[in-house]
């Protein structure tokens, strides 16, 4: 992955986090964090499409809707997610 095309900088950041919609909905913990989104690794396979809105619950953190960018599988299953924020509704 290139983060040279990256308009914003990110910061590590490791919490636990849901991600839901209506589809689904899984545990997942944040990599790293910028102003415009949010990094995210999980576990299990995705119930989510490129392109789907979720919210993203993480303790202690008001609540953020996100738009799923891209994902990214490694070779220890674990699948990677680029999540950008979505303007408070």
């Amino acid at each position: 992955m290139n983060q040279n095309n990256r308009a914003d900088k990110r910061l590590p950041w490791q919490k636990e986090c849901i991600l839901v919609n209506p589809f689904g909905l899984i545990k997942a913990e944040t990599v790293d964090i910028s102003k415009n989104g949010i990094g995210v690794k999980a576990s299990k396979t995705l119930p989510f499409k490129n392109g789907c809105e979720l919210d993203v619950f993480i303790p202690k953190q008001k609540l953020s809707q996100a738009k799923l960018m891209w994902t990214k599988k490694n070779f220890i299953n674990t699948i990677r997610l680029g999540l950008k924020f979505l303007p408070a509704k």
